[in-house]
């Protein structure tokens, strides 16, 4: 970087334009960056950048002030360190804000000082006891579960580590979401388990994600509406058993990829029986399907062609699929 950038680095934020970037004012924003103002301006003696209050909110207009920023230079590096905003977004569950840090270079793989990294905190987004902005918690709070599977997604496809360990008790993903499995989103335990979680590790005290869970067996039962504020002290009906049968079926099945392909194998079965005449279908497209051979034969072109079946699994999505 070159002598002539560094006044703009050390530019100070007016608090109004820090505010217009959390709540997601653009058109404050692009006045602030056209009259002069520095993408890279920092408050609090450096510790906080304007990338960083756009990356403090769960409000989906963020996301254009940070794709704002990004264009105009802004990186998230620096201030308390390199990947701390893509971490803050993650935190808030702001998607398409991780997008845009993504896009612009911010590395999936980030630990904040607590110990915990970016799948951690999308494992527990909605956890709103630890937001500031009034507008995320009143989101959060209203939320249907702890988590946020599109965005856990997008982290594992952009190489984020499944298992990383926390600082401190080192606890995996999988096990913070068994600590909320209370309120977890399955759809957050099954992209966790398809992107190679592992059910045998353990954490200081030698409990694997199943003993967490179960340990939140006893826990009282909430069936009021939306987030509490302690989620990792309370349960709702059935939600801890969920987690634990689905754990338990993928550990019986041998693996995620077994689990999720059971029902297809199912189908496979199916029409190798038909195929011998010891199952028949009765009515619709599964006539087709599931024909004996003789009557494949004798269907001609309107039977269903073994590459067309195969290409129907591929595609076939069913509920244990992420």
């Amino acid at each position: 970087m070159d002598q002539g950038q560094r006044p703009a680095l050390n530019m100070e934020l007016p608090e109004e334009v820090a505010k217009a970037a959390r709540i997601g004012d653009i058109d404050a924003v692009k006045a602030w960056l056209a009259a002069g103002g520095s993408p890279h301006a920092t408050r609090n003696n450096g510790t906080r950048t304007l990338l960083c209050s756009s990356c403090a909110s769960s409000r989906p207009s963020c996301a254009s002030v940070t794709e704002l920023l990004c264009a105009a230079g802004a990186r998230d590096e620096g201030g308390q360190g390199n990947g701390y905003c893509l971490l803050t977004a993650a935190m808030y569950g702001a998607v398409d804000t991780v997008r845009v840090l993504l896009k612009y270079g911010s590395p999936a793989n980030v630990r904040c000082q607590g110990g915990t990294t970016t799948v951690h905190e999308a494992v527990v987004a909605n956890d709103w006891r630890r937001y500031r902005d009034p507008w995320s918690i009143a989101n959060a709070q209203a939320a249907a579960s702890i988590g946020h599977q599109g965005m856990l997604r997008l982290l594992l496809k952009h190489g984020a580590a499944v298992d990383v360990s926390s600082a401190g008790h080192k606890m995996t993903p999988l096990m913070f979401a068994a600590k909320f499995s209370g309120f977890v989103s399955l759809g957050v335990v099954r992209e966790l388990l398809a992107g190679g979680a592992d059910l045998d590790l353990v954490d200081t005290k030698g409990r694997n994600a199943e003993a967490l869970a179960r340990r939140s067996l006893s826990y009282d039962l909430y069936t009021g509406e939306g987030i509490p504020d302690t989620p990792f002290r309370f349960r709702r009906p059935g939600a801890v058993e969920a987690f634990l049968a689905l754990l338990a079926e993928v550990r019986a099945a041998g693996s995620w990829k077994r689990y999720a392909n059971e029902p297809r194998l199912q189908l496979v079965v199916l029409r190798k029986l038909a195929e011998s005449g010891r199952a028949v279908a009765t009515r619709g497209v599964a006539t087709r399907l599931f024909a004996p051979r003789r009557r494949v034969q004798a269907m001609g072109s309107r039977a269903l062609p073994d590459v067309l079946f195969w290409k129907i699994l591929e595609f076939w999505r069913t509920d244990r699929d992420p």
